[in-house]
C-alpha cells in the first residue's frame, strides 16, 4: 500500500497561507486600536516587514516601504473586504511613531507624480465588521 506523502512544509509557507496568517495579525491587532501608522504595525506584527515597497508605480505613490508581501497581500484582502479603513494623516504621526520616508509628501491622492511620493495613512478597523 502506498500513501501519498502531502508536502506540509509547502503548505505551511505557500503565499496564501501566509497573507491569510498575516491578515489575521494586522485584524486582530486593529481591534485593539485605530488610527494605527504603518510604521507600528511594523514594529508590532510579526513577519510585517520585509523588503517590498507597497504604492503605485501608475502614479508614484508609496504607501510604506520595506513590507513583506504577505503584508502587502493581507493588507489589500483586508482593504478590498472593507475590513480596514484607511485614512490619510500628517507626517508628523509617522514621525511620532518613530518612522518616516524620505521622499516628498503626496498633497493629492489623485494625483501622478514624475518621481515617488510618500501619502501617509493610517487605518483602523471596520468597526461594523467587527
Amino acid at each position: 500500500m502506498t500513501f501519498a506523502q502531502p508536502n506540509i512544509t509547502a503548505r505551511l509557507v505557500s503565499a496564501d497561507r501566509l497573507a491569510d496568517t498575516m491578515a489575521a495579525r494586522i485584524t486582530k491587532y486593529l481591534r485593539r486600536r485605530s488610527g494605527v501608522s504603518l510604521v507600528e504595525m511594523a514594529r508590532d506584527i510579526p513577519g510585517f516587514t520585509g523588503d517590498v515597497t507597497w504604492g503605485s508605480s501608475e502614479t508614484n505613490i508609496v504607501l510604506w516601504a520595506d513590507m513583506s508581501k504577505s503584508a502587502i497581500a493581507a493588507m489589500k484582502t483586508l482593504l478590498d473586504a472593507g475590513r480596514i479603513v484607511p485614512t490619510p494623516t500628517n507626517w508628523l504621526v509617522y514621525n511620532f511613531d518613530g518612522g518616516m520616508l524620505d521622499m516628498p509628501i503626496a498633497e493629492d491622492i489623485e494625483a501622478r507624480y514624475s518621481e515617488p511620493h510618500w501619502l501617509p495613512v493610517v487605518f483602523a478597523s471596520n468597526r461594523e465588521d467587527a
